[in-house]
C-alpha cells in the first residue's frame, strides 16, 4: 500500500486542490519531482559532510585524550619515583638512627660495666 504523501493519493481533496494551485502557478509534477530529488541529494551531501566532521571531531578528541593520558602517566611515574625516593631516604634515616641508638647503648654499657 502506498504511503501517504505520494502522488497515488489523488483521492485526497487537499491533494487535488494543491495540484491545481501548483499548475496555476506554473509548477508541474516534473518540477516538484526535480526539486524533491535535488533536496534529497543536498541532504545526502549534508549528511556525508556531517559524518566527516563527526569523524574528524572523534579523532581530535581521541588525540587530546591520548595526550592527557600521557601526561597523567608522567605524573604517576613522577609520584611513584618521589614516593620510592622518599621511602629510601626514610629507610636510610631510620637505619642511621637505629645504628646510632645501638652504638650509644653499647658505649653506655661498656662505660658503666
Amino acid at each position: 500500500m502506498p504511503s501517504i504523501g505520494h502522488a497515488e493519493h489523488s483521492w485526497s481533496p487537499n491533494y487535488r486542490r494543491h495540484m491545481d494551485e501548483n499548475h496555476s502557478n506554473g509548477v508541474t509534477n516534473e518540477d516538484m519531482a526535480i526539486n524533491l530529488l535535488q533536496t534529497q541529494m543536498e541532504l545526502s551531501l549534508i549528511r556525508e559532510d556531517f559524518q566527516d566532521q563527526l569523524c574528524e571531531l572523534r579523532q581530535a578528541v581521541n588525540r587530546h585524550l591520548d595526550a592527557m593520558n600521557l601526561e597523567v602517566d608522567d605524573v604517576r611515574a613522577a609520584y611513584v619515583k618521589m614516593v620510592f625516593k622518599d621511602n629510601t631516604r626514610k629507610k636510610l634515616m631510620s637505619c642511621v638512627g637505629i645504628v646510632g641508638v645501638v652504638c650509644a647503648s653499647v658505649v653506655t654499657y661498656l662505660v658503666f660495666k
